[in-house]
């Protein structure tokens, strides 16, 4: 079996690439901001992603302001001694 070298790519294939990147960089951002209920700043990335063309569908003033409930409940912890 033959391998084929790793064929060069174009200046665009890389800028495309780089773009996702970055894209997908400020949706995981965006995605953080939106959980903690910053919504001014889920606006500003809302506003990079439009300039770049990778805006995502309109979120209502209410959607990016009120803060997601992300604690989990935890076990209760064993209080008896093991063992004994």
């Amino acid at each position: 079996m033959r391998i084929e070298p790793e064929r060069e790519r174009t200046e665009a294939e890389v800028a495309a690439e780089r773009r996702r990147d970055l894209v997908a960089s400020l949706e995981r951002e965006r995605d953080g901001y939106k959980v903690r209920g910053l919504g001014k700043r889920v606006a500003e990335v809302d506003a990079e992603l439009k300039r770049l063309g990778a805006d995502k569908q309109p979120v209502t003033e209410r959607e990016a302001t009120e803060p997601r409930e992300t604690a989990v409940e935890s076990k209760p912890r064993r209080t008896a001694a093991r063992g004994k």
